[in-house]
């Protein structure tokens, strides 16, 4: 199951506007850079998060995006809603007219329950806990490991 790009960079940016001073703009030039998403893309997203009420945005050269609620008010299923809709691992499981078993699959019921379990996880986390465990992450990667003298090898 793959979770779709638009949901990935969403996340991505509200973690990254997240790990910022709520006050600050961060451009969307800035944020794609730093998040690797394409900018073209990014505005697309940032529009839709911006309807969704998740982050505010402002033109002009002082400009950007930045949260319009706190990051720990912000769920991973929100995101989802808000840019895709759907984490669905088949089609049949939105549209049962796409099922060409039409009703008698005894897998859609279990595919359908499994997206529920998915969202329900993501309803738990929110981009405040990504954005501190990214930090903690990145701390941990910048500090050498340090092994007492008797460890070292000669």
């Amino acid at each position: 199951m793959l979770i779709p790009m638009k949901v990935d960079y969403g996340v991505r940016m509200l973690v990254y506007l997240a790990q910022r001073s709520r006050s600050d703009f961060a451009s969307t030039a800035d944020i794609a850079a730093a998040r690797h998403i394409p900018e073209p893309y990014l505005l697309h997203i940032c529009s839709e998060l911006q309807k969704a009420g998740m982050i505010r945005s402002r033109r002009g050269p002082q400009g950007g995006h930045q949260l319009a609620v706190a990051a720990d008010q912000i769920t991973v299923s929100q995101v989802v809603d808000s840019l895709d809709y759907s984490l669905a691992p088949l089609d049949c499981v939105d549209d049962e007219l796409e099922c060409t078993l039409s009703g008698a699959c005894a897998q859609r019921e279990m595919w359908s329950d499994v997206e529920k379990i998915l969202l329900q996880h993501l309803s738990s986390v929110t981009i405040s806990e990504l954005a501190i465990k990214e930090a903690a992450l990145r701390s941990a990667k910048r500090s050498p490991v340090k092994f007492p003298a008797a460890a070292r090898l000669s």
